[in-house]
């Protein structure tokens, strides 16, 4: 190159020189933009509002701050389609042209709300949003259909290599925006079929409504549904669902937690194996402690009802009988032993003879029995019975009883 090398400005001064231009062109002070919303954002602390215009081939940051928003009728949100009325101008920190709204005015709904919205009522009527089997509880194999070099892939990487070292994963990178990415997509879950895993994850980590597109294809719904591996969708939007959301056997707001989803903490798994065995070795426990009881108690039984148990009875029995009988015999001689002494000593005591051997004597005469001195006469012969041997007397003298 010959000539004059141009000056060497900053980058500040080329977007003022250009913001300048535009300033300056009355073409763009005023102007009024028709296109549909998205990316659309109120600014929590400002009230300001910042979003995106876009039709079917290009799109035009926009900005409303606060004092013109808070006149506005109506609440816009992502898909409406409205004019704007404004000047173009340069916000000269990112070198990015927007138009400044100072009004804005609805103008019917959007093109491609209304498009998406017709193909979820579409899909919605064939069942594709009816599809929603069980994840296996500990899987083998997870797939992972996302960007090869976003963070997405990293998170899930960490996740299952933190709570489930044991897992394979296998990764099928996909272009998950931008032309051709639906295709891409689809591609993936359906290379994903042969790889035999046991669960399927697949999305992005988030974006603007425009970076999911693809995730609203039906191409990725059919892919979806046809799986024959059960999915989750981390698309990565928290707030709104796409159709791949809907179609999945489950959605997740964000890979991580997705990847949390297909497998389980092995240290909880673990627990919970310890815990189950616990459980069945004290039932096997209980169960040996009944059956223990039960096998007794039937060997109790067999044996009250055993011949040679019924003999020991029957023996005992008649022993406690035997014994029974030998004592009332006993009581019973002991007793009449008693009355006979006692029959002897009432004998005893009443005997003529017992008196006799106290000193008395018995005397008779010719008329029996003498009890008294005027039974007798002098010179009557009388006998006198002694305790040992008698006598005879003759009657010398009758003393009478003074």
């Amino acid at each position: 190159m010959t000539g004059t090398k141009p000056p060497v400005v900053t980058v500040s001064q080329v977007n003022r020189v250009v913001g300048m231009l535009i300033k300056g062109d009355k073409r763009l002070a005023n102007v009024a933009v028709r296109g549909e919303i998205s990316n659309f954002t109120r600014h929590y602390k400002t009230g300001h509002l910042y979003f995106t215009l876009k039709d079917e081939q290009t799109q035009l940051k926009a900005v409303m701050f606060a004092g013109n928003a808070a006149r506005l009728e109506f609440d816009p949100e992502d898909g409406d389609k409205v004019v704007c009325y404004g000047a173009i101008t340069v916000y000269e920190p990112s070198g990015v042209y927007q138009i400044n709204c100072s009004d804005m005015t609805p103008d019917g709904a959007g093109e491609q709300a209304k498009a998406l919205e017709e193909l979820r009522r579409r899909l919605a009527a064939q069942g594709l949003f009816d599809q929603k089997r069980p994840l296996p509880r500990m899987p083998e194999r997870v797939a992972v259909v996302t960007s090869a070099g976003g963070a997405a892939l990293q998170d899930v990487i960490n996740i299952i290599s933190r709570r489930c070292p044991l897992v394979k994963l296998i990764v099928i990178p996909a272009q998950v925006q931008g032309t051709g990415a639906a295709e891409s997509v689809a591609a993936a879950i359906n290379r994903a079929q042969d790889t035999g895993a046991d669960v399927l994850i697949f999305g992005r980590g988030g974006g603007s409504a425009e970076d999911l597109s693809a995730f609203n294809s039906e191409i990725v719904a059919r892919a979806v549904y046809s799986s024959k591996i059960p999915t989750i969708s981390a698309v990565g939007h928290e707030t709104d669902f796409s159709i791949a959301d809907l179609v999945a056997d489950m959605r997740a707001p964000t890979p991580s937690a997705a990847a949390e989803l297909a497998v389980p903490e092995m240290s909880v798994f673990s627990s919970a194996i310890e815990g189950t065995m616990e459980r069945i070795r004290a039932d096997m426990l209980r169960r040996l402690s009944e059956c223990s009881r039960t096998l007794n108690s039937r060997m109790e039984l067999i044996s009250a009802l055993s011949p040679r148990s019924r003999l020991n009875t029957a023996e005992q029995r008649l022993d406690e009988l035997s014994a029974r009988i030998r004592t009332g015999m006993h009581t019973r001689l002991d007793k009449a032993e008693r009355s006979v002494i006692a029959g002897a000593e009432v004998i005893s005591a009443l005997n003529p003879l017992g008196v006799l051997a106290r000193g008395y004597s018995l005397t008779s005469g010719e008329r029996g029995i003498i009890t008294s001195a005027a039974q007798l006469s002098p010179g009557e012969r009388i006998s006198i019975r002694l305790a040992e041997g008698a006598v005879t007397a003759r009657v010398e003298e009758i003393i009478p009883t003074e």
